[in-house]
């Protein structure tokens, strides 16, 4: 039986070991948040943890059951948001190596610790029970400011696509063409700005270069598995924003 934090996720096998989890309990919005496996001969790769360390927990024991044992294991962050790293320490216990962008990294923590006492004080009356888990954070291992390439027994590309916050990446996996985008890309539901999130003409100049990529699938950060024209519709909503 799947834990109440976990919620009730779809999980799509996008192509052979990369795998999409739709729908993972989001405490506010009933579309859910979404995140990604990638599973190579070497590694294993996380793409957020969910809302919750019971989200976290249902990601890794996935991944475990069709592992080796040997592999190196890693979690990307796509932003510091609360809905997509409450998870990170189901993974990090495990030896994983945690990777988010700089700008990230110096606020993950702080902002969450913070977020963590709101939330649960906000969803005790509908969850009674503990629901959020054991959500300890950490400052992520590896940072980066700008696109990166990793060998992890596939090509994984770190994209650095300020946006929807300072700190957005989006993951590139060119062996499946599949692209993890996170709140930079939604479907479903309209970008969402914010006070902090980057200029519009930088966000959209930055999706404008996602475009690039051999992509078929795209994993945005909430909604469903979408094909590569899901890019344009956000950029249009974009354009329309800034006027």
């Amino acid at each position: 039986m799947i834990h109440p934090g976990v919620g009730n996720p779809q999980i799509q096998e996008i192509a052979p070991g990369v795998f999409g989890f739709i729908r993972l309990i989001h405490f506010f919005h009933k579309i859910g948040v979404n995140a990604g496996i990638i599973q190579t001969p070497e590694s294993v790769i996380f793409i957020d943890s969910g809302m919750s360390a019971h989200s976290g927990e249902f990601l890794f024991n996935f991944a475990r059951e069709r592992m080796k044992g040997t592999e190196d294991l890693y979690l990307i962050l796509t932003h510091k948001d609360t809905d997509h790293c409450f998870g990170m320490n189901e993974m990090k216990k495990h030896g994983a190596t945690v990777i988010a962008h700089e700008h990230a990294a110096e606020v993950i923590v702080e902002e969450s610790d913070l977020s963590k006492n709101r939330i649960a004080k906000m969803i005790r009356k509908e969850f009674p029970e503990d629901v959020l888990g054991n959500t300890v954070l950490s400052r992520p291992d590896q940072t980066i400011v700008r696109d990166t390439v990793l060998n992890l027994g596939d090509e994984i590309h770190i994209l650095a696509i300020p946006g929807h916050t300072p700190g957005d990446i989006a993951v590139y996996h060119p062996k499946s063409k599949v692209l993890f985008a996170g709140d930079a890309i939604l479907e479903g539901m309209d970008p969402y700005v914010r006070p902090d999130s980057i200029s519009i003409k930088t966000w959209i100049r930055n999706l404008e270069r996602l475009k690039e990529l051999d992509i078929e699938w795209v994993l945005p950060g909430h909604g469903a598995l979408s094909r590569r024209d899901i890019i344009d519709s956000n950029i249009q909503y974009l354009m329309r924003e800034q006027h």
